[in-house]
């Protein structure tokens, strides 16, 4: 049987555990439940999600009566007032290290600072937190200049530290009145990606397993190829190579904060030994 090292933590992080139960107790309680946008950015979680009467569905797809969650992702304040104003229910959902991002966004927008966000331009939580800054937030782009002479810093809770680090580096280079800057990484993000950089010393190949358009997800492929692994970025077990791994090599199992616990078991059960078959 192949050697098998498994990143610790696996399953759901809070937050995700959170929105999904969120969710579940508002079907429960309302019947109809739609979600603004993907829960969580995995397929087999929506897929059972939906199985299950919890849809995704754009503000066109609301309807007038159940109730609307928020995704774990959070989102603009003006959604969920035009799901008020459609006599909607609102179950919020964001998760708690994403409110505190937005929160902190807005209090130094309101404090007069220009809001500079350090992540993914198009990732929804980004989208989400420049909303929460009434027009004076921007994302971080390399060689940006300063628009206001106090500026505010603030991180997508999924970013790598090492990457906002070197991104505040930069901007302290520039010339403000104030420069403030918040760090607000996801400390159950991090704990994955010190993880993935422990195993990435250890094996010789890494199987990341999570959604394709998970970014705390692809952080970790990242980090791995960073440390000159290869990396295999998959969503579930039969995404793995059929003949299973070259000879001699020991694999590194790591996953992202909304891949299920029961996927990670069976993606080490066929790294382990892919003459069992598939789930």
């Amino acid at each position: 049987m192949r050697r098998v090292v498994v990143g610790r933590p696996t399953g759901f992080c809070s937050g995700v555990e959170r929105a999904i139960r969120l969710a579940k107790e508002g079907r429960d309680r309302y019947g109809q439940v739609r979600t603004l946008g993907q829960l969580v950015h995995n397929p087999q979680v929506l897929a059972e999600l939906e199985k299950q009467g919890i849809r995704t569905a754009g503000r066109s797809r609301w309807g007038g009566s159940g109730a609307v969650v928020v995704r774990a992702h959070g989102c603009a304040p003006a959604a969920p007032e035009e799901a008020r104003r459609r006599g909607l229910t609102v179950i919020d959902a964001t998760c708690p290290y994403v409110r505190k991002v937005q929160n902190v966004a807005r209090r130094l927008a309101e404090g007069g600072y220009e809001v500079v966000v350090v992540g993914e331009r198009n990732h929804p939580e980004v989208k989400g937190i420049l909303a929460h800054c009434g027009g004076r937030g921007r994302v971080y782009a390399a060689g940006m200049r300063p628009l206001a002479s106090r500026v505010g810093v603030v991180a997508q809770t999924t970013l790598d530290r090492e990457g906002f680090q070197q991104a505040v580096a930069k901007l302290a280079r520039l010339r403000y009145t104030e420069l403030r800057v918040f760090d607000t990484i996801c400390e159950e993000v991090v704990a994955r990606q010190r993880a993935v950089a422990r195993i990435a010393g250890r094996v010789d190949i890494v199987v990341v397993v999570g959604g394709r358009n998970s970014a705390n997800t692809s952080r970790l492929a990242a980090i791995a190829r960073a440390a000159g692994r290869k990396v295999l970025h998959v969503e579930r077990a039969t995404d793995l190579p059929a003949a299973g791994f070259p000879s001699g090599k020991t694999v590194g199992v790591v996953a992202g904060s909304s891949t299920p616990s029961w996927v990670v078991r069976e993606i080490v059960r066929r790294a382990q030994n892919p003459s069992q078959g598939g789930p």
